[in-house]
């Protein structure tokens, strides 16, 4: 592999201002936006890149349906070399999968429909099947093909499949010396569903810079260091308004058109997109490429307040040349140096703290089979116990800052910190680093018990985890 880092400039080397940079970080936390990085490319070249500790510039983040747009670089790649075409029927890549009768709008659709959005089916099938282009095939249409733009994951993990099938690997392993290699991308892990074929529609795991290079080839129209990785045309293609999207219930940046997989953006820009606030924005005009991950899934268009940033404080500044700013920049490295995860508003002390440290609480009926819990405060510290019959999981925190250590529900890597909102009242904010998840508990205490909330935000699986709880006195542990 190429180990190719992307150079590093100062931002007014490409005529970005070092105010721009710090007026969008000021935003993002008036926003109280739960940003873990971004990067900003101009000419090719970072003009600047942050990473919210305990984030950091190595950490592969999930990027969800970002996926989606590397499975069609892939789908580029592959028409290139001849071994499909956009016209081709879907069915015609699965004669073992079809049904006895095959409805005519489903033998109608093709590569075309797949990469637009624009399927059979009214929303994505069914993704947890084991055999899901099996179950896509035989889920009756709702209208014919090209008629409706409607966002489908699962159409675009059939693309995956029928790339495994022309080329007898996965997409990963196609992509790996096609694209990930000549860019000098690093370890890129891609989820495959129970037939081992790549989820397509999202599960892919990259570093920001990875991210940045993605946006770069595009920028360039394929081209990397001279040597052409998509096929000639295809940015263009893949990348124009292909159908109006202007009824998505999703992204209200994107609703601009849909391409081949890829949302347009204003001013004449597009973007791929993964939830949460996962974004490669290509922008053309000002050859530049800007990038984020985070986890703005509590709000569900909180990831709009990221873009809507860039376009105010970033893109307006962006000039042919401007003057070296020796105070400007010390003062955009010393706030880069010093970003953090977003922590919550509150204090590290409360008189509460010495009343309920230690004490047990009876925990009411829930699924994960939690009987009581505690917990014990320090001035640095907060740890909640909690106690099942196969043992304790167990929090620990750090007031008012964030300590690294196992989440108690999955056991994960995890960044974990608590405040006090009031003087009854801890907030325990915990975010997993390997994953786009976090879990806020608000604990409220009162003379006669606990009222413990967990709310989850994320793309786990975590339904079980969505409680309220009721805890009474009981003798301490």
């Amino acid at each position: 592999m190429m180990m190719t880092a992307l150079a590093r400039v100062r931002p007014e080397d490409v005529g970005i201002p070092p105010s721009a940079i710090l007026r969008f970080m000021e935003d993002m936390t008036e926003r109280n936006m739960n940003l873990h990085s971004f990067m900003l490319l101009r000419h090719g070249k970072v003009a600047a890149e942050g990473y919210y500790s305990p984030f950091h510039k190595d950490l592969r983040h999930p990027i969800f349906s970002v996926s989606k747009s590397l499975t069609s670089a892939a789908v580029g790649i592959a028409i290139g070399e001849g071994r499909i075409s956009l016209e081709d029927k879907v069915i015609h890549f699965f004669p073992d999968k079809q049904p006895e009768t095959v409805h005519p709008y489903t033998a109608d659709m093709t590569i075309r429909h797949l990469l637009s959005m624009q399927t059979v089916h009214r929303r994505s099938t069914n993704k947890e099947a084991r055999d899901i282009v099996f179950e896509y095939l035989h889920t009756p249409p709702s209208h014919p093909p090209g008629t409706v733009f409607a966002y489908d994951t699962t159409g675009t993990h059939t693309l995956c499949a029928i790339l495994q099938r022309v080329t007898g690997t996965t997409v990963h392993d196609y992509l790996d010396d096609r694209l990930f290699q000549p860019l000098g991308m690093q370890d890129i892990e891609w989820e495959t569903c129970p037939l081992g074929i790549n989820q397509g529609g999202s599960g892919a795991y990259c570093t920001t810079e990875d991210l940045a290079k993605f946006g770069q080839l595009y920028l360039q129209d394929g081209l990397w260091n001279g040597i052409r990785i998509l096929p000639e045309g295809w940015v263009e293609l893949s990348t124009s308004k292909v159908v109006d999207n202007s009824s998505a219930g999703i992204l209200l940046e994107g609703r601009r058109g849909y391409g081949y997989q890829f949302w347009r953006a204003r001013r004449q820009s597009y973007c791929a997109f993964g939830a949460g606030g996962q974004f490669v924005l290509v922008i053309p005009d000002h050859d530049a490429v800007f990038v984020s991950t985070a986890n703005t899934m509590l709000n569900r268009d909180e990831h709009q307040g990221i873009l809507d940033s860039v376009w105010s404080h970033l893109v307006p500044f962006m000039q042919q040349s401007c003057p070296l700013d020796d105070a400007g920049y010390d003062r955009m490295q010393q706030r880069l140096s010093a970003l953090k995860l977003h922590l919550p508003d509150g204090s590290s002390i409360s008189c509460k703290a010495v009343q309920v440290s230690g004490q047990q609480y009876r925990l009411t009926a829930n699924e994960p089979g939690w009987t009581s819990c505690y917990f014990t405060f320090s001035e640095q510290s907060c740890e909640l116990t909690f106690i099942h019959e196969t043992g304790r999981p167990r929090v620990v925190c750090s007031m008012n800052d964030w300590h690294i250590g196992p989440d108690p529900f999955f056991g994960l890597p995890s960044a974990c910190a608590a405040v006090w909102a009031d003087p009854s009242t801890c907030l325990i904010h915990i975010q997993l680093l390997e994953q786009q998840q976090m879990f806020i508990l608000t604990c409220r205490f009162d003379r006669d018990g606990l009222v413990l909330q967990i709310k989850p935000a994320g793309a786990l699986k975590t339904n079980h985890l969505d409680l309220v709880l009721i805890g009474t006195k009981t003798d301490s542990p």
